[in-house]
Order: C-alpha cells, then structure tokens, then sequence
C-alpha cells in the first residue's frame, strides 16, 4: 500500500493536522521524510492509533428499526458458540465487578467506624 502524506492521512483518519503533525515529531507514529523534507506515513503506524473515517456510503440512513437488504441480519449472523463464549466471558466480568464492589463497601464501612460520630464536639487543632 502507498504510503501517505499528511494531508491525505487528516483526509482518512479522523485526525486533526496539529495532532498529526505532534504525534510526528514526538515520534509516536514513525514516518519517512523525503529528501524534500516531505513526510511519508504508513498507513498500518496510522491504523494502529487512529480509525479510519466511515464513507458516506457506508452510513446507514434506515431508522433503528428497520433492517437494510444490503446488510445481513445481526440475529442470524452471530452464532450460537459466540454468543455463548461472549455470555461466559461478560458472567466472569460481572463476577469480578460484584468482588470489587464488596471490597469498597467494606472499605467504606472501616472508615465509616473510624470516622467520629456527627453530634461529637469538633477537635481543635490549636491549643490556643
């Protein structure tokens, strides 16, 4: 795939010239400069950080409740071994969530228990 310049990268990939122009010079994205002093950038360095523009063909313009022809349907694309793979993988999430959750609300109630009670005299820091 050719490589591209700067001006063509902003046109593909949904970034503004500035932010190229930094990710450059600080050398996030390796590029080649031409013996004119111009930048080449391989498109796969771009890919790696950035997304690369939906065409306006590509967009679809149906309502969310209609299904487009041109599009198969999401129902029968996706089989039964993924479906339940995804179910396994988001169960172990939710699983470490609800641990993460009890280790906060044990936190919270030992500070809640070293905390004073509202209705006790504030503390003075000074002596005086």
């Amino acid at each position: 795939m050719p490589k591209l310049s700067p001006r063509d990268a902003v046109k593909v990939y949904q970034v503004s010239r500035a932010t190229l122009m930094n990710v450059l010079s600080n050398g996030t994205i390796s590029a080649e400069k031409t013996d004119a002093g111009h930048w080449q950038i391989n498109p796969a360095e771009l890919a790696r950080l950035y997304a690369p523009r939906a065409s306006q063909k590509a967009v679809s313009r149906a309502s969310p409740g209609q299904v487009s022809r041109d599009e198969p349907d999401q129902k029968t694309a996706l089989d039964a071994a993924d479906m339940a793979a995804r179910l396994a993988r988001a169960e172990v999430a939710l699983d470490a969530e609800r641990d993460k959750v009890a280790l906060l609300q044990r936190n919270l109630d030992d500070l809640r228990r070293m905390l004073p009670p509202p209705d006790a005299k504030p503390r003075r820091w000074w002596s005086w």
